[in-house]
């Protein structure tokens, strides 16, 4: 039997009603802002003991908008247990304004993909879904998006109450954007690396060196799957993550079937694509012949200066970034 509570999440600050019921080690939530998912016990009890200063509101939403996402895209409550929660909670985040605004975008046009009508109104939920702080800033968002001619809205409001939105809809603008982030057209402030995790030589190459340097010198982050690990499938989260990325980079080295099939999805989306292979490697054996005729950058870990002004030279060319005369 379910039991009207508080979410252990969001807490029900911005409205929104949730229940539970018994489920094994743990309760299975039903909340209108996060959607469905089961927390163990042992967490509940140390999310009980926790105020804003140690869960802060940006740490929730955060969390909120990783639950919200998970359970619609894939219908199945996600399992939060307390490892996974000492594990994200540190670098748990919300979406930029400019990820937000995308995220509007793509949740309404996937919606009227599906119905060819309209969107009625906004709900309760949907700040959670665009990965917002509160309604408030989601709508704020939403208003921008308005008035850049993406998407359009009956907009309402009352003093002192949040701004109302029904009968959402996409402009020709808006969906022309909407089918170049379904291309993968969108680029973020980040490149993706399609690798063999866990080598001792590599790891620390890219960690110490490789990592470091394309941040400086192009201010993108680099990441791989590692980073990117949250709630939801895999193979969905790589495809998004490659999807969004300003580059890929790809290492060859261990003829990694896994960097092979994501170089090649990359490949498929535009994306540009640099390869890259420890040098004594590339020139023993090279790589597989579909590759091996492509821009591939030679790394030695001994020398990693000399890679790296390759490297970040050959981006810059990819991008068209070229620093400031």
């Amino acid at each position: 039997m379910s039991t009207a509570m508080q979410c252990p999440i969001c807490r029900n600050e911005h409205g929104g009603a949730c229940t539970s019921m018994p489920h094994g080690d743990g309760d299975w939530f039903t909340c209108e802002i996060c959607g469905q998912f089961i927390v163990t016990r042992s967490l509940q009890a140390v999310l009980s003991h926790k105020d804003d200063s140690t869960f802060p509101r940006p740490k929730r939403a955060a969390i909120s908008h990783v639950l919200r996402r998970s359970w619609d895209e894939h219908q199945k409550p996600f399992f939060m247990a307390t490892t996974w929660f000492d594990d994200y909670l540190p670098t748990a985040r919300l979406p930029t304004p400019s990820e937000q605004a995308i995220n509007i975008i793509r949740w309404i046009g996937d919606q009227i993909a599906v119905t060819a009508l309209p969107i009625p109104r906004l709900g309760a939920e949907f700040y959670a879904r665009i990965g917002a702080a509160t309604p408030r800033a989601a709508h704020k968002v939403t208003e921008e998006v308005i008035a850049r001619g993406l998407i359009t809205a009956m907009v309402s409001k009352a003093i002192g109450a949040y701004t109302h939105m029904q009968d959402v809809d996409l402009t020709l603008s808006g969906w022309a954007q909407y089918e170049s982030e379904k291309r993968g057209r969108f680029a973020g402030l980040y490149g993706f690396i399609a690798l063999k995790f866990g080598d001792a030589v590599l790891d620390p190459f890219l960690r110490d060196h490789v990592k470091p340097a394309i941040k400086e010198h192009i201010s993108h982050d680099l990441i791989d799957m590692r980073d990117a690990a949250k709630a939801g499938i895999i193979d969905n989260l790589m495809r998004e993550k490659i999807r969004d990325a300003a580059f890929v980079l790809v290492d060859l080295t261990h003829e990694n079937s896994g960097a092979y099939w994501e170089a090649g999805y990359a490949e498929g989306l535009g994306k540009p694509v640099l390869y890259i292979c420890e040098r004594a490697k590339f020139e023993a054996a090279k790589t597989h012949f579909d590759t091996n005729h492509l821009t591939t950058v030679l790394w030695e870990a001994e020398k990693p200066s000399e890679f790296i002004e390759q490297l970040i030279a050959t981006l810059r060319r990819s991008l068209n970034l070229f620093p400031a005369s």
